[in-house]
């Protein structure tokens, strides 16, 4: 029987071959480091992952500033590496209705440690920013630092980023793009981005344990975290990105994701698939999806609970997969705020589709959900 995965918003599965392949390539056949030797190993080693930096700033996070690009271990290593170079102290900082803990929880370190206060920003009732509420509290209050999450990885939820940084002005913005990029247009430049954090296993289609943050502006972020590198004496010479990239990085995994990014599958499905599915789902009556309920904000993603709660989220996606070999996550996916947002006390079942996603796939999930 068939598996179907519904499960990308976690990580991607499949990725395309030639991942593994250019992967298993470098570990048997190049295996140099990047940045340290002159040798043929190690300069192929550091062209190839420059290369996958330019790839990735220019084309999927829509800058021209590549040296801006920092490699990291994923998502929840670079918004931790920002929020700690940020250095906050004594002031406060915005944050949306749908963050992830990997934001939230950093900020609520930063509350207890260094008195870094933080604030909900209003939302409309399907979880967007609240736009009049953000002008009317960025006019009253000091603002040291807005965070936003492009893309809710509850409801699929799709922040409108621009307009938001046209009206918070000149104070910081912080996007993490964690479930957008890969799948909808980022534009750092155009939209005057200042960070952005964002992993490269889910939308991508790399391999996990890869992922990095772009600065607007390097001069003012301190790096996180110090060690080896160029350069003699106790201080470390200032160079982007070098600065922010201490140690060995993960050279293989960066190798894997330059194949995902040149190797790109066309998409099955749509936008206008998935929320056909969303509406089909919706008419049987039986469940409450949590979506944005316009396609026009809507991601590749959206969650589910049944309508009475007569059977717990955990029975439903473990009987998904034993009798019908469907993959999904349930539970409050590492966002318990926004589950307290859309009063999903009890959790959710969320599905997320990738390029491999079929719209047969999609007609045989309407299908057993109906059942």
């Amino acid at each position: 029987m068939k598996n179907y995965y519904f499960d990308n918003s976690t990580t991607s599965f499949p990725k395309p071959k030639e991942v593994a392949e250019e992967m298993y390539n470098f570990l048997m056949n190049i295996g140099g480091t990047y940045g340290r030797v002159n040798t043929i190993r190690g300069k192929e080693t550091t062209q190839k992952i420059e290369e996958c930096r330019t790839l990735l700033a220019n084309q999927f996070l829509g800058t021209k500033n590549d040296s801006n690009m920092i490699f990291t271990s994923g998502a929840t290593r670079a918004i931790n590496d920002i929020l700690i170079g940020l250095d906050l102290n004594n002031c406060q900082v915005l944050i949306s209705a749908l963050e992830h803990n990997a934001v939230l929880r950093p900020i609520h370190q930063l509350s207890k440690k260094k008195n870094v206060k933080y604030s909900i920003i209003p939302s409309l009732e399907n979880g967007i920013v609240d736009i009049n509420a953000l002008s009317d509290i960025v006019k009253k209050e000091k603002i040291s630092l807005v965070i936003i999450n492009m893309e809710s990885n509850i409801s699929g939820v799709m922040q409108p980023i621009e307009k938001i940084k046209q009206t918070i002005g000149e104070i910081p913005l912080f996007v993490d793009v964690t479930q957008t990029i890969g799948i909808h247009n980022i534009k750092a430049d155009d939209w005057n981005i200042d960070f952005i954090a964002f992993t490269g296993h889910k939308g991508l289609l790399g391999p996990a344990g890869t992922g990095g943050f772009y600065v607007k502006n390097p001069d003012k972020l301190m790096p996180a975290y110090f060690g080896g590198g160029f350069g003699d004496g106790y201080e470390t010479p200032y160079s982007v990105p070098e600065i922010y990239e201490h140690g060995t990085p993960n050279t293989v995994g960066i190798i894997g994701l330059l194949a995902a990014l040149k190797n790109r599958p066309k998409w099955n499905i749509d936008i206008n698939d998935v929320v056909n599915t969303i509406e089909k789902i919706e008419s049987m009556n039986k469940y409450k999806v949590i979506w944005s309920k316009d396609i026009n904000t809507q991601g590749f993603l959206f969650s589910i609970k049944t309508i009475n709660n007569d059977i717990s989220m955990s029975d439903m996606a473990h009987n998904l997969y034993k009798d019908y070999n469907i993959e999904c996550r349930y539970g409050f996916h590492c966002s318990f705020l926004a589950h307290n947002f859309y009063k999903n006390d009890k959790g959710a079942i969320r599905f997320s589709f990738s390029p491999y996603t079929t719209k047969k796939d999609l007609e045989y999930l309407i299908n057993v959900l109906g059942k």
